[in-house]
């Protein structure tokens, strides 16, 4: 009789139930179990045989086919999403069966019910049946720390560093419980410091436990705790990377990017092959955009690992951003020729090509990297190569081409985006206009697209537009510092609006207080606002963060209305050498002249 009722309720189109989320949700070291369930339910039905018909048997036969049926109705509730009957079937079976993958199974679905009672009941018979077993400790360890339960969690973990599953040691075991409790989340960060600060004090002679007590409170926001837990690391073992490399990240995570760099560079000085010390320099520098001093760190590990893909890949990148094309050329084909990071490779070398003019080439290595993560990129850059070697429309027709290829609304933004791209590099800004427009009304209210048009209009002195789009954008995300700043200085520069132009970029700023373009902004309100020795310290500092052939006129203007006049033309004179085509620079040099009537060189 149970095999119809199964049979009913297989009856229908089934939903997802747990047997596919646990994989991806709550704890990190979910086991798929369902294999042993299945064999399981094929051993009992086996068993539930005719020949023996004693009283007993057919007692235990009995039971058997029970616990079959309950098996298979949590297996078919699950898929359907009736949790609390899949968890109630498989917590009865456990009970009553000598397989700890039941009552895994069952705990798992208990936490995935949200039902972290009958949790504890599960992990506790599985632990009863397992209790070495890595994976439950874990289990019950995060469990007791979600329900705040301190003692049990940390009597858990305990038997877990003991248990050493992997042979890897204590070390190990200190990091994956760190890991483990920074996956749980800020939610529980008090009990999981608590629970982390047991652990260490268990073992404070071991300089590696305080390291990844530091890197949890660091995650949680405890700086303080964390540098004090690396200070107490060093102490114990002087030079020790891991601490070092921690501390590093801690400063960085101040601000104090020179000291923490300063730092690693002694550290590596004292221990020169120590590679973990040198990446963690290396990539810092790179963090930093001390370009030049980063390639010198990773092309030294790369003479020692020279098989190591991984730096000639970054190789490749850090090049191509410093313009370097040549040797990240070099660095790209060495990837092709070994056979990794094709596409990538491939894509790259794309770029490469178009910075060296090489169009035809630069399309073929694009063509290569379709089929890969860079397809859209890829399709874009071809798009405006062939409106660059054939002319716009087949450019322009070749991106229309993928919009009709593809619905989804992210990649469709991205086609607007660059077919509007096209027609501005053209000056056909009523045309991009109408492009964007047309890519609004296909994703309403897409802030992208909104932040282009209002580029656009301002372009064409339609400020009142640009001002309606751009406070489109701030209604949906009011922190977004670019559409802010270009508000901002769209009022400053083209209004007498200068007061709330101000407002606007200093929100901007405290948003994004490194990027140049909302200084150089910042500096041109306080200009307007009459306030220039204010706006040459922004100016002067937009500068030095990045050259910017506008920022370089806005202060090669301001200076000269201030009477620096030498200053001036010179700023202006040097940045023309770079740039002679630019248009902010050649205006800047046409006011110079006409209150001079000296031209400039």
């Amino acid at each position: 009789m149970y095999f119809t009722l199964v049979r009913s309720l297989a009856g229908g189109e089934t939903q997802k139930g747990y047997k596919n989320c646990i994989l991806c949700k709550d704890f990190a070291m979910v086991r798929v179990v369902n294999r042993s369930i299945w064999i399981l339910v094929l051993i009992l039905s086996g068993c539930a045989s005719p020949s023996n018909r004693s009283g007993a048997n057919l007692a235990a036969q009995s039971k058997e086919e029970d616990q079959v049926y309950r098996l298979l109705l949590a297996e078919i509730a699950g898929q359907r999403g009736q949790l609390d009957v899949s968890v109630k079937n498989l917590l009865h079976v456990a009970e009553q069966i000598s397989d700890p993958a039941i009552a895994e199974r069952a705990a798992w679905a208990a936490v995935y019910n949200k039902d972290l009672t009958t949790a504890r009941v599960a992990v506790k018979r599985w632990l009863a049946l397992a209790p070495e077993n890595a994976h439950a400790l874990r289990f019950a360890a995060m469990l007791a720390v979600r329900q705040g339960d301190v003692d049990t969690a940390d009597r858990h973990f305990q038997k877990l560093l003991l248990v050493d599953e992997d042979g890897k040691g204590l070390k190990q075991g200190f990091q994956a419980i760190a890991g483990l409790l920074r996956r749980e989340g800020k939610q529980y960060g008090q009990t999981s410091l608590v629970v982390m600060e047991r652990l260490v004090d268990a073992h404070k002679d071991f300089s590696f436990a305080h390291v990844a007590y530091a890197e949890l409170a660091l995650y949680m926001g405890k700086t303080d705790l964390a540098e004090a837990a690396l200070e107490r690391s060093l102490i114990l073992q002087p030079g020790y990377d891991l601490a070092i490399i921690m501390k590093a990240r801690l400063l960085r995570h101040r601000g104090r990017v020179e000291q923490a760099l300063a730092e690693l560079a002694t550290a590596v000085g004292n221990d020169t092959g120590n590679k973990k010390l040198r990446l963690a320099y290396a990539r810092l520098l790179l963090d930093a955009k001390r370009y030049p001093d980063a390639k010198t760190q990773f092309k030294y590990l790369l003479s020692k690992t020279p098989e190591d893909t991984d730096y000639i890949y970054t190789l490749a990148l850090l090049t191509l951003d410093m313009n370097q094309v040549e040797e990240a050329k070099l660095y790209l084909q060495q990837l092709l020729d070994l056979g990794v990071r094709e596409a990538a490779a491939n894509y790259y070398l794309g770029r490469v090509e178009e910075v060296l003019l090489n169009y035809p080439a630069a399309i073929a290595h694009y063509t290569k990297a379709v089929q890969s993560e860079y397809e859209l990129d890829a399709q874009i850059r071809i798009g405006q190569l062939k409106a660059q070697t054939g002319n716009l429309e087949d450019g322009l027709s070749y991106l229309k081409g993928l919009r009709d290829q593809h619905t989804k609304a992210s990649v469709s933004v991205r086609l607007y985006l660059a077919e509007a791209e096209l027609l501005r590099n053209v000056k056909r800004y009523g045309d991009a206009i109408e492009v964007l427009t047309a890519g609004l009304k296909a994703v309403p209210g897409n802030t992208d697209l909104l932040y282009s048009r209002s580029l656009l209009y301002e372009r064409i002195g339609r400020i009142d537009l640009s001002e309606t789009d751009l406070r489109a954008v701030l209604l949906r995300e009011p922190e977004n510092a670019s559409a802010l700043n270009a508000l901002g200085y769209t009022l400053a520069d083209q209004t007498n609006r200068y007061q709330e132009a101000y407002e606007l970029i200093q929100q901007a700023l405290k948003l994004e207080p490194e990027d140049p373009a909302i200084i150089d902004s910042m500096g041109w309100v306080l200009y307007r606002l009459g306030r220039m020795e204010e706006a040459v310290a922004y100016l002067r500092r937009a500068l030095s963060i990045q050259f910017d052939n506008e920022i370089a006129a806005h202060l090669g203007e301001i200076l000269w209305v201030m009477g620096h006049e030498r200053a001036a033309r010179s700023l202006v004179e040097d940045a023309l050498e770079k740039s002679p085509d630019n248009e902010h620079l050649l205006n800047v040099k046409k006011q110079i002249e006409k209150l001079n009537r000296i031209p400039l060189q």
